[in-house]
Order: structure tokens, then sequence, then C-alpha cells
């Protein structure tokens, strides 16, 4: 029997005290001759065993008082549920067995993963049982659908549920645990026994505890619920976490050279077994030379390049050497590669001559240079009457007056998905409007507020030197030529408001006017995937000669290019995040099925039709790291369609801090808490304190012994 304060055993010795002073008693006695006495013999003889035994019995009594109030402030517990559960007083029991299987949980330390770990021991947990609990097994990722769910098990069953839990696996995603401890509250609402128990083996990251989970214990509280966290993680020695892998560029072409960023944190040394890690485009891999990484180091950067020379869905994989934490070694990426850029020139003020157009100058930088760039120009009153904004990877507004309310949701919808828009203001653009419909309070697409253009005394565009601009040359002509973006210098220029960047980090200001004040020329925000610019000058040359300079169109250039990204690659995610794809309303599909990360087997997809016209197909079980492929029919045709998404490791978890004791208690404030060391004997087990029980036994034994005392000391 194990016990918490084992050093207060010690005090055993003091068991002995009413032996000694029973023994001590019997000495302090005189032998006094008295004639009647020897007519008492008789019956005293008669008596004498009884008192013998009276006495004895009053003695064990009391050095079982002792013994009991120091196994109680000992505070021992059992492991074995059927010891444990009749000393507890508690009856039967519905118990939850949670196992914690985000990514932190593959750190390895001596051969064995802190998930293997866990899994061994809930197994253990399981076998040792018996039948008289009800019980759930789940494992964190997918605690909505437990392995078995407020079930009385036969010890066969038991048997087969602990070999399940063995073979399960670990997987790339990370924790919430507020959430997690909603869906514990949903799954012991209605369970059989009103005694319930959680136990959750978990490695105590930090990742993944919020304020939030506080308000979830509170239902865990008001429930009654037992709460045992095993602690089975350990400090890492060193780990490299893959964190990014993407390309520096929006758009993929083919025949054009792509280049690719990784970025690798390391915690500790990570050991490397080899100096190289491993680049797979398409499935075909090669050797990738890897830089030098000091311990500790963050942000290291690996650039790659490669050129496709088919257009359509291209796959590309990453994965660092093998080292204490593996599952956040690798990063997968979808590219979608295009014959051509798709731009769309919304004209405000066509004018009569080509040249007259507000575009003209913009449509020319777009013709010129090798990238191939199809460009479509619309008059804004001829593309207000198309039921939507086109299939476009950028989207100019030049002057235009106003956005319809729905134009202007459908151009949300659009950047999410991951394309561009370039706002250019004038003397047409309606302040009001744009900041209604567009800016909305900060929760649209406009970077900033816009107010009416003015007269401003301007020496020049300043060029900000921040990371990953989408304007890097004109960063570069900035430091190396200043001059030649001091001849930009307009009459006029829109003033705007930019947001609280304390409440805002999605905005920031990519060049400023060389004016009082330095008031902005360019701004961005990023919106989902896709990013917006705002310009605070005309396309054309109403407020500015900039148009006619190099410098134009080199830089205006660059950041379409930059910003442009194909519409529909949305297929790069985080494990964890759900997969979603937008359907035909008119047409919408019967089933669709999904095949996961090397497996070869098809699991059904939903098909979410609660919005009539913007049908969806919806897959949740997306906890691995990998290449997923969607497919769903299309009624009319043979073939079905189908789409892939790249979800890559949740680097959250790669971070291996650990909460303490009393920080995981302040998560988790008013739960009847316990806190256990997998290390400890016995912690797999079924353990429960008994000190509870022991004091009422010590307090039962005081009384007993109270009526027993006296009746031993009555008259004879």
């Amino acid at each position: 029997m194990p016990f918490l304060a084992p050093l207060l055993l010690f005090g055993a010795v003091f068991a002995a005290a009413p032996i000694i002073i029973h023994l001590l008693n019997r000495r302090q006695f005189k032998l006094v001759e008295w004639a009647p006495m020897e007519y008492l013999k008789l019956t005293l003889r008669t008596n004498r065993r009884r008192l013998q035994l009276e006495q004895w019995i009053l003695l064990a009594i009391r050095t079982l008082l002792i013994l009991i109030l120091i196994f109680a402030v000992a505070r021992p517990f059992l492991s074995g549920n059927t010891a444990a559960a009749w000393l507890s007083l508690g009856g039967r029991t519905s118990r939850v067995v949670l196992i914690d299987d985000s990514l932190s949980m593959g750190l390895l330390a001596g051969g064995e993963s802190s998930f293997e770990r866990s899994a061994e021991q809930a197994a253990a947990l399981i076998e040792s049982l018996g039948t008289q609990d009800n019980l759930t097994i789940a494992t964190t990722s997918s605690i909505a659908s437990p392995l078995s769910r407020d079930a009385a098990l036969t010890q066969d069953e038991a048997n087969d549920l602990a070999n399940q839990v063995r073979q399960l696996e670990p997987v790339e995603s990370a924790n919430n645990w507020a959430a997690t401890l909603a869906e514990l509250a949903d799954l012991l609402e209605g369970t059989a026994n009103s005694s319930k128990e959680v136990r959750i083996f978990t490695d105590q990251r930090a990742a993944g505890w919020s304020a939030d989970a506080a308000e979830q214990a509170a239902k865990l509280e008001a429930m009654g619920v037992k709460v045992v966290i095993v602690k089975v993680g350990q400090g890492s020695t060193g780990n490299a976490s893959l964190t990014e892998l993407a390309p520096t560029s929006g758009v993929a072409l083919a025949n054009t050279p792509i280049e690719f960023v990784a970025s690798i944190d390391t915690d500790g040394d990570p050991q490397f077994k080899v100096d190289y890690a491993t680049l797979s485009i398409n499935g075909v891999e090669s050797p990738i030379k890897l830089p030098e990484i000091a311990p500790g180091q963050r942000g290291v950067e690996l650039r790659l390049s490669h050129t496709f020379e088919e257009p359509g869905q291209h796959t590309v994989e990453l994965r660092l050497p093998d080292d204490a934490l593996p599952g956040d070694n690798s990063r997968s990426m979808i590219i979608n590669v295009a014959e051509s850029v798709r731009v769309l020139l919304v004209d405000g003020e066509p004018g009569i001559a080509a040249r007259d157009s507000e575009v003209f100058f913009l449509a020319q930088l777009l013709y010129s240079g090798s990238t191939p760039i199809k460009t479509t120009v619309l008059p804004d009153t001829e593309w207000f009457e198309k039921p939507s904004v086109g299939n476009y990877d950028l989207v100019v507004l030049a002057n235009v007056e106003r956005i319809p309310p729905r134009r202007a949701e459908q151009l949300k919808a659009m950047v999410e998905a991951g394309s561009g828009v370039i706002v250019f203001t004038g003397d047409q653009v309606d302040p009001t409007a744009y900041n209604n419909e567009l800016y909305a309070d900060g929760n649209g697409i406009l970077p900033a507020k816009i107010e009416l253009g003015e007269s401003a005394e301007v020496e020049g565009l300043i060029i900000e030197q921040i990371d990953n601009s989408p304007m890097p040359v004109l960063q570069q002509l900035y430091l190396d030529k200043p001059g030649l973006l001091a001849r930009t210098s307009p009459s006029k220029v829109a003033r705007v408001i930019l947001p609280d960047t304390d409440e805002r980090n999605d905005t920031r200001v990519l060049a400023r006017w060389n004016a009082q004040g330095q008031p902005p020329a360019a701004i961005e925000k990023r919106v989902g995937k896709g990013r917006v610019v705002l310009w605070t000058v005309t396309a054309d040359r109403d407020w500015s000669d900039w148009p006619t300079e190099a410098t134009y169109f080199i830089g205006v250039r660059e950041l379409a290019l930059s910003i442009a990204g194909v519409s529909d690659a949305t297929g790069n995610l985080t494990a964890g995040q759900t997969l979603r794809q937008r359907v035909s309303s008119s047409n919408p599909p019967s089933r669709a099925e999904v095949v996961q990360p090397g497996q070869e087997q098809t699991d059904a997809a939903v098909i979410d039709r609660s919005v009539s016209n913007r049908p969806q197909i919806v897959y949740t079980d997306t906890h691995r790291a990998g290449l997923y492929t969607l497919s769903w029919d299309v009624p009319g045709r043979d073939e079905l369609s189908e789409k892939r998404y790249a979800l890559s490791p949740d680097t959250r978890e790669s971070d291996l801090k650990q909460l303490s004791d009393e920080e995981i208690t302040q998560m988790l404030p008013g739960v009847d808490l316990t806190l256990v060391d997998a290390s400890d004997p016995g912690s797999a087990g079924a353990q429960r304190e008994i000190w509870r029980t022991l004091a009422m036994l010590l307090l039962g034994f005081v009384v007993i012994e109270s009526a027993f005392a006296a009746w031993v000391g009555r008259e004879h």
C-alpha cells in the first residue's frame, strides 16, 4: 500500500503506548488481606477470564486508534479496483480514462514515447477494473468518438479494449483543453452512476491550456467529478521542428522557377543522425543539405527552388531527420501551378480613348515582362452586372465609385480563399460607401478608413523596411538609389485613418509619402489566406506622374504578382483543421469520401446542405498530418471530381514547456483534483486515497472505545 507521506509512518511506534501503560498499571497495586475476600475468590475465579478478555479488547481498540490516526495522516492510497472501491465507500463509479494523444506526446525518452507509456498504463488500468464500474475510454483528439462509452465490460471485453489502446498512436494536432473539458462534461452528463471519476494521462505541456478551461472545469465541479491527472511527460533533451514551408510568391506558374522557404526552430540540441533533409516533389525524393543549426536557435531558413513543367496540383513535402520528437519534423504543401496569372482590372473611369482609361498604365505594366499574365479589363458598371466577382487571382479596383454590398461579400470570400485585391483611390471614390462596405469597422477587407483626397506637398516615396514585404525590389531601390523614388511627388493623396495597431496585427504600412507626418502611401491587410493593398493615390496620372516612372512599373507589377494567389489553392491546412470543399448548388454530389495519409480504404465525408445556395463537403477527422485525397461524384458525369489537401503538424505542440502542479491546479479551480506522477508506484492503477475512510473509522473507534471503557470500568 503506497503512501503520499510515508515518513509519517514512523509515528506508528506510538501505538505501543497503550500496551506500555497497561503493563505499568498491572504493577501498581498492593496486597491487602481482608477476610471477606475469601468469600469472593470463587466468584473472581469465575469472572477472571471474562475480565482479562475485556481488558485485552480495550487495549487492542486503543492501540488500533493510534495506528489508524498515523495511517490517516500518512495519506495512503490503494491500487487495484476491488480493494480501492470497497474502502472508498463510494459505490459503483462511472470512470472516464482520457489519453492525451497530441503531437508533444510523441516525445521520446529512453526509446519510449510519452504516449506509449500512457497507453500501457491506461491498458493496465482497464484490465484491472473488473465489471462493477462503467468505463469510457477516449483520446483528446477523438473525445467525441470514444472507444468505449459508459460500458460495464466483462473481463474479456476489457482485455480486448486494453489491446486496442496499446495499438493507438499519437497524432500531429494540438490540444484545446477548454474544448476537451467541455466534451468531458458532455460524456459524464448521462452516465449511469452518481459517482464519477476522470483519469487523464498527459504530459502537462502548457500548449493548449487557457483561462477558458476554468469555466469548463466549473461544470465538472458541479457534477462532483473526481479528476486524477497522471503526468507522463519528461523534459526535452533536444528537438528541432519544421515550423514553416511556403512559396515566396502567391502565384506558381508552369515552366517558371518557384522558390520555397522553410523555417526551423530548435529546442536544445536535436542531435540529428544525418545532415540532410529530404525533399519530395510529387513523390520523387532528393536530399537537401541542412544549414548549421545551433541549439536553441529560432527561424533558421532553408531556401528551395523547383520548376514545374505542367500546370495543376503538385505535392511538396520536406522532412527533417528524426530526433526526440519526430511528429514535427515534416511539412506538406499543395502547389497549384497555373498557366498564367488571372488579373481583373475594374476601371472606374474608362475614358473615350484607351490612353484616357484609369487602368491604362496598369494594363501596360501587366502586359510587359516574361511572366504570363492573363489580363481582363472591365468597366465597373459592366462588372457590377455580372453575378459574381469571377475566377481571378488578383482584382484591381481603380477609382471605382462604390462597391455594392453583395459584391463586397464576394470580394471578402475571394480574398479569404487566397486571392489578392489592390485598391487605388481617386476623385470618384465615395469614402462613405467604401468605409461602410469594405472597411466595415475593421471587419472588412479594406486596410484603413478612407477620407477625401486633398492637395499635398510630397517630396518622394519612403519604402518601409519590413519583413516579408510584397515589394522587396522597391525596398532595395530605396536603400541603394533613394533619388529614384524621390521623383514620385503626387499633387494629391487620399487621407486615411489607420486602425489601432494594439487591436489589429493584420494591417501594416508598406510605404509612406515623404511629407509632414509621413502619411501612408500603401497599406496592406491580411484577410484569411489573401492580402489587400490600398494605395492613397490614383492608378493613372490624375493625382501623380508616378505611372510614367520606371519605379511604378517595377513596384506595382512586383506587388501585383506577390499578392496574387490562385483562388482554389485552399488545400494547405494544419492538422486538426476541417476540410471544406464548395460544390455546385445546382448539381450537388450525392456522396463524398476521403483517403487519409498512408491509408488505402476510404472514409465517408459529410455533404452539408444547411445553406441551400452554398453546399459544401465537410470532413473533420484530420488530426494526422500528410496528404488527404477528397473525391465526390458529379451527377451526369462518369468520373469523380478530386482534390488533394496537405495537412502539416501543429507546431504549437513543439513548445515543450510543462505546467507545474500548482499551475494545473490554478487552471482547474474548485475541482476535486489529484495529481500523480507516472513514475510513482501504482499510479496507473485505480488509485484511491482512503484517508477519509480512515478518519471515519477513527471516529467510530473513539465512540466504541469510550463506550467499551465505561463497560469495562463498571462495578462487577
